[in-house]
């Protein structure tokens, strides 16, 4: 060593720069072949921590997924509460598949500490089944009985089978607290302290929220639950921020206010948005319908062949560009099985008809009404254009069977079961079967859907079901629109792939997502 550093120390100083040139190509050669190794034997993952700020159109009224008030409640409640399914353990059906055994996970806990039980769950189905909650789960759990079978178990029982009892019901049976809600009356769970303070048991814990001088909520914080009996939820924390708007939306996302928010159909505020995002295009169980109520539409249109015309005359694909700027599926029955109609019908059918066609007022759906009012007067029909809030439709319209002519939306689940929206027995209010349609095969097909658990055979009966109604002309089908979630580029662990039904089960695989990465060798 004494003899290099008297070595450097009897060099020129074009010698020495030579000598340090060389040294510090080595150098970077060698740190090149390290971190091209590096990336060569490993791969990213996501990381624990970091936050994800999700923008929310309007406010958080009651967190609670019994009786959820508001958009926002319900994304919310996916995050803090968690399903009978997630917290089974096992779930076993009986021979006859009118009951089902469930037990719970032994590690499952509320967020204040105490043991999730059986007796939970039953008060939950109990609160479901009284009519004061006014639970939009009310009608799902008719005839549903949970029974103590002991502190880790509950049994449901049945009147009859049903093949998605398990897959539907148990999956959306968010359970709440019954330490927390025994001792309130049903009719007030609405105004309890716990409704922007949550006790949940899913895989985030409410932490608190902010509110501006006018009382409104700006932000809700969620914190993940490092004690969740799940998958640990990856980013540490989810802030929720309220907005008015769309527009809203998009400016926040501008202003790097938020990293993600999502909307349930594609919006023109979108074009607006200035900053690098992604897109999430999510199919939906969603679709939008003309409906035909036979009792009060002009008596041409008890023709099938007049139904048929003006289905006919109905560019799908001119409304579905337009309006969703193609984020959506045409649709020509209620579900996507159904055939795409002959293009024979008879257009001279529809001329000097005098139609009212009621609409929610929502953009997209007065934008797709406009397109139909002006394809079906090109071929000499005449369309008023009856606009009303969404209130007086589900209020006053559907309550009263007043309209002749009706624009609106069904959700179903990933069962399919359309048996509540087109089953005779559903025509009158508050039943579903806004067309009052009435088919005799459809009835025993939709019956016989509910009854078979094979999967192959029951794809089959669906695609009997959507053909008959279909054929039937009850309605006029559009499309089932796309659920769009924009984010920013980083969010990684999201499922692409899956098919929603309402807005929050974009979170239905939450604990997945990540905002920060570290990298692992192989």
């Amino acid at each position: 060593m004494n003899r290099l550093i008297a070595t450097v120390r009897v060099m020129t100083s074009l010698e020495r720069l030579v000598l340090w040139g060389a040294l510090t190509v080595l150098a970077v050669g060698g740190l090149t072949k390290i971190i091209l190794y590096a990336e060569a034997n490993s791969y990213m993952v996501g990381d624990a921590g970091g936050e994800l700020r999700e923008g929310v159109v309007g406010q958080p009224a009651f967190v609670n997924p019994v009786v959820p008030v508001t958009e926002a409640d319900r994304d919310i409640s996916q995050l803090v509460f968690s399903s009978v399914a997630d917290v089974a353990d096992s779930v076993k059906a009986s021979p006859d598949n009118k009951s089902y055994e469930v037990r719970l996970k032994e590690n499952a806990f509320w967020s204040d500490g105490v043991k999730l039980t059986s007796d939970d769950i039953i008060f939950t189905v109990q609160t479901i089944q009284d009519p004061e909650s006014r639970s939009p789960l009310y009608r799902s759990f008719q005839g549903v009985q949970a029974s103590r079978v002991s502190e880790l178990e509950v049994k449901f029982s049945l009147t009859s089978p049903y093949a998605f009892f398990q897959d539907d019901h148990l999956k959306n049976l968010d359970i709440i607290p019954k330490h927390i809600f025994a001792g309130v009356p049903v009719q007030n769970l609405q105004y309890s302290l716990f409704g922007l303070r949550p006790i949940g048991s899913g895989p985030y814990i409410a932490k608190g929220y902010t509110s501006d001088d006018r009382g409104n909520i700006t932000s809700l914080t969620l914190k993940a639950n490092k004690d969740y009996f799940g998958e640990k939820p990856k980013i540490g924390t989810i802030t929720f921020k309220f907005y008015s708007s769309t527009d809203e939306l998009t400016r926040a996302y501008n202003s790097g206010a938020i990293d993600a928010f999502g909307i349930s159909t594609y919006d023109p505020a979108l074009s607006k948005l200035a900053l690098r995002y992604y897109t999430h295009d999510l199919p939906s169980y969603r679709y939008y319908a003309i409906f035909i109520n036979p009792a009060t539409a002009p008596k041409e249109l008890q023709d099938i062949k007049v139904r048929q015309a003006l289905s006919g005359l109905t560019d799908r694909a001119a409304i579905l560009s337009k309006v969703l700027d193609g984020y959506g599926k045409i649709l020509y029955g209620p579900t996507g099985l159904s055939f795409s109609p002959s293009p024979n019908f008879d257009p001279t059918l529809v001329q000097k008809l005098q139609l009212t066609l009621t609409v929610p007022d929502e953009p997209f759906l007065r934008s797709t009404a406009e397109l139909i009012k002006g394809q079906w007067e090109a071929a000499g029909a005449q369309v008023n254009l009856d606009i009303k809030s969404i209130k007086d439709i589900q209020e006053q319209t559907l309550k009263n069977s007043d309209y002749s002519l009706l624009l609106f939306g069904n959700i179903t689940r990933p069962s399919e079961d359309l048996f509540s929206f087109w089953h005779s027995s559903q025509r009158f209010y508050p039943d579903q079967n806004m067309a009052f349609y009435q088919n005799k095969n459809a009835d025993t097909l939709l019956e016989t859907y509910r009854r078979t658990f094979d999967p192959k055979q029951r794809m089959k009966i669906l695609k009997q079901i959507s053909d008959a109604i279909a054929s039937d002309v009850p309605a006029i089908f559009l499309y089932s629109p796309d659920y769009l979630y924009i984010t920013t580029p980083n969010l990684g662990g999201f499922n692409d792939l899956k098919k929603i039904s309402t807005a929050s089960d974009r979170f239905s695989d939450a604990t997945s997502w990540y905002v920060t990465t570290k990298r692992v060798f192989r």
